[in-house]
């Protein structure tokens, strides 16, 4: 574990998924107290002093949520419930939430992910940027980045 002046403390940690990747978990002790976590296909970013969380995933066609808003929600096998998701022209869709067994725990996503993309127009490969907002448990599509593909010219 690092500390410096500023009040930064960065540490590591490991996975306890099978691919065993490292993460670098940095906190810095600020008015607004933020937590940075970077996967492979997406980020995570969470405020705890604001009420929300901020996180990027890459379009497939699956969507699986992180596990801080699965906790935000409340999800369980049990406990499945439709979350709102207002699209960037703030037409609001009602996605409804399924469980994968994950080893000895549960992933959490949604139900017609592909016809959610289709219909708002997104390619797979964009990146996606996500808001979730904890009081109103709205979880807002911010913004899409398209994958830029390089053409081949010819020879």
């Amino acid at each position: 574990m690092l500390v410096s002046d500023e009040s930064v403390i960065a540490h590591r940690t490991r996975s306890k998924f099978t691919n065993k990747n490292e993460f670098v978990v940095v906190d810095k002790i600020t008015a607004a107290e933020t937590t940075s976590v970077s996967l492979k296909r997406s980020t995570l970013k969470m405020w705890k002093t604001v009420s929300f969380i901020e996180f990027s995933k890459v379009a497939e066609n699956r969507m699986r949520l992180p596990s801080a808003v699965s906790n935000e929600l409340s999800l369980s096998v049990h406990n499945l419930r439709d979350v709102s998701i207002p699209n960037l022209r703030c037409e609001v869709t009602k996605m409804k939430t399924i469980a994968e067994k994950n080893r000895d725990g549960y992933r959490y996503g949604f139900s017609k992910w592909s016809a959610f993309l289709k219909s708002n127009h997104i390619h797979f490969g964009a990146t996606l940027f996500f808001k979730y907002v904890k009081p109103s448990q709205l979880l807002i599509l911010t913004k899409v980045v398209n994958k830029t593909t390089k053409k081949r010219g010819r020879t």
